[in-house]
């Protein structure tokens, strides 16, 4: 009775070890942080987009601010003549009667991103494949454009927020990159002339 007891024993345990030897395997995936918050260090409000690497603060060290909204050149005398446009986002601020882009909003639209292909690579694609974060600002989705017309990601697409995207502008840049050559060792548009397309705000580094 013993000796028949004793391989199903040891069967048993060995299949109770292997289960527990592949919860942490599954539990150590990555987790996806598209769309989780970031910031940009210690600089100053750009007047538009901006492209922040390396953000340690996400898996890609990217930190996207995509908004291509301009501050109004009109003085003002508070807020609400700086967000006169759309009222519903008070992307602006008034200093000393200059409206200025808010710090603020800036943090709030503030997104890590990733490079990708197409669409599909900003989006959670099953067991193993976790890309968008848990909580995020963004709620109209993700879509794999291209935002950056100078710099490491000049013409490179990446995972942006529609909530902040402009079609027309999205449409033009897709269309200025497709007339630039194609560099052999990347496979991707040449931004090497500086001339080739208008400048686009990079910084270098997140320090916090």
């Amino acid at each position: 009775m013993q000796a028949t007891r004793t391989p199903a024993l040891l069967r048993t345990a060995a299949s109770l070890l292997g289960a527990m030897l592949l919860v942490p395997t599954l539990t150590a995936c990555p987790k996806g942080d598209v769309g989780a918050p970031c910031n940009h260090g210690d600089v100053d409000p750009p007047d538009s987009k901006v492209v922040t690497f390396p953000a340690l603060s996400c898996n890609d060290l990217l930190c996207v601010y995509a908004d291509d909204a301009k501050a109004p050149s009109e003085g003002c005398a508070g807020d609400a003549d700086c967000n006169a446009a759309d009222p519903t986002k008070q992307r602006f601020t008034c200093n000393s009667g200059t409206c200025k882009l808010s710090s603020t909003y800036v943090l709030e639209r503030s997104m890590c991103s990733r490079t990708c292909e197409t669409s599909a690579d900003c989006l959670d694609g099953g067991l193993g494949k976790q890309v968008l974060a848990k909580e995020s600002n963004c709620v109209s989705g993700f879509e794999c454009v291209q935002i950056q017309k100078l710099g490491e990601f000049c013409c490179q697409n990446m995972c942006v927020c529609n909530d902040d995207l402009s079609a027309g502008t999205v449409d033009t840049l897709k269309a200025e990159c497709a007339k630039l050559p194609i560099d052999p060792q990347t496979g991707r548009p040449d931004c090497s002339d500086p001339n080739a397309l208008p400048p686009t705000t990079t910084t270098v580094a997140e320090t916090m």
